[in-house]
């Protein structure tokens, strides 16, 4: 019931930016003559409030709307109230220029654009999986794992808006790229467990020769983190809790190991290497980007993680460090490099609350190995398929 609390004291903190906005769409419908719809569609727009905190309330007091009129209030809902809270800073900022300046009345294009750029998130943004390939240099790693191809999913956030339906073309698009080894670096599920077989069968339908594996994030530990290990383990995906294991490609051995989500209080990287091999390649599976300084010091080549989302409203394509996520960490999305230890972060397949995603969008990503200093006849096999 906090959590409820806390989305209900957001939505009515939110209502301000909302009835601004809906207040400037009536003047306008107004002013353009079309008087029947000045008051009825901003009104519709405000009303839609009122499902939103059903849907917030759903859980404890078993309110339920359907499927369909729950998608359909909550993608209007969230274009609109993104889109007031876009539309806020830029009335601001036009009637500040407006005193230094004689303006003049906000072009219609300007007014339009935090509503268009709100639609363009919620329809396209947080829906259209984009394919990332990256080649990562390992110190050390053996000619047998030379141009292995790990395919990297997170953040799936399987539930009520993350369907059955989404996540089995999220598994196609995995399973084109023909992984040698496929990693789930967690958030499994968004905050119920009953939800982990949906996505535990799509995942199982991606064939990897060298196994499939998957890592708890911290909203599988919210949701109940042995339900979510055992859906997946039903499936013959290997959950890595704070252990690793030897793999083996062309006779020769890589350490793949997989740590609990540091705000289970249960992270124990320690326990996940201790049984690896003296001088053995290492990729490390840990939800939070924030745990690779530790893993650094500890001798991890390559550490792969989720969580962030790349902030979900970012400008990425200038620099990452433009992003949300960058509040609650340095590493917000792509590749980072320390020495000769490297950290890759997923911006996710899923999406959580609000459904939107402007300049980070949602991604599969194919890592392929090759060595720190590569022969020609390594770039060979780096190659794609």
């Amino acid at each position: 019931m906090r959590r409820a609390r806390f989305y209900l004291t957001l939505l009515a903190l939110t209502l301000l930016p909302q009835v601004v906005a809906a207040a400037d769409l009536c003047r306008y419908l107004s002013d353009h003559d079309v008087r029947w719809l000045s008051f009825s569609v901003p009104g519709v727009l405000l009303l839609l409030n009122v499902p939103m905190a059903f849907e917030v309330l759903r859980r404890k007091r078993r309110v339920r709307l359907p499927r369909i009129v729950a998608a359909l209030v909550q993608t209007t809902w969230t274009a609109f109230w993104l889109g007031s809270i876009f539309y806020l800073p830029v009335l601001l900022f036009w009637a500040i220029a407006g005193l230094v300046t004689d303006t003049g009345a906000m072009p219609e294009w300007l007014a339009l654009a935090p509503f268009a750029l709100a639609a363009y998130g919620t329809l396209f943004g947080a829906r259209v999986l984009r394919k990332e390939r990256v080649e990562v240099p390992v110190a050390g790693l053996p000619r047998g794992w030379w141009g292995a191809r790990i395919v990297q999913l997170s953040d799936l956030h399987s539930g009520r808006h993350v369907t059955a339906q989404r996540l089995r073309g999220i598994a196609r698009r995995a399973a084109r790229l023909s992984p040698d080894l496929l990693v789930v670096t967690g958030d499994i599920v968004h905050n119920s467990h009953a939800f982990a077989r949906q996505a535990a069968e799509a995942i199982a339908t991606v064939k990897a020769p060298y196994g499939t594996y998957a890592i708890l994030g911290n909203h599988d530990f919210w949701a109940g983190a042995d339900a979510v290990e055992k859906a997946l383990e039903n499936e013959g995906i290997q959950v890595l809790r704070n252990r690793g294991l030897v793999l083996q490609r062309g006779g020769d051995d890589l350490w793949l190991c997989g740590v609990d989500d540091p705000w289970s209080g249960r992270f124990d990287l320690a326990a996940a290497l201790r049984e690896r091999p003296q001088g053995a390649a290492t990729v490390l599976l840990s939800h939070q980007p924030n745990t690779w300084p530790v893993a650094q010091r500890a001798g991890v080549q390559l550490q792969l993680s989720g969580h962030t989302h790349g902030g979900q409203v970012a400008m990425l394509w200038l620099h990452r460090s433009l992003s949300l996520a960058r509040f609650i960490t340095p590493f917000v999305a792509g590749l980072y490099r320390a020495g000769t230890s490297f950290l890759y972060v997923n911006r996710g397949a899923g999406t959580v609350m609000p459904m939107i995603r402007i300049g980070a969008r949602p991604e599969v990503t194919e890592l392929v190995l090759v060595p720190a200093d590569p022969t020609p006849e390594a770039a060979e096999a780096a190659q794609p398929a």
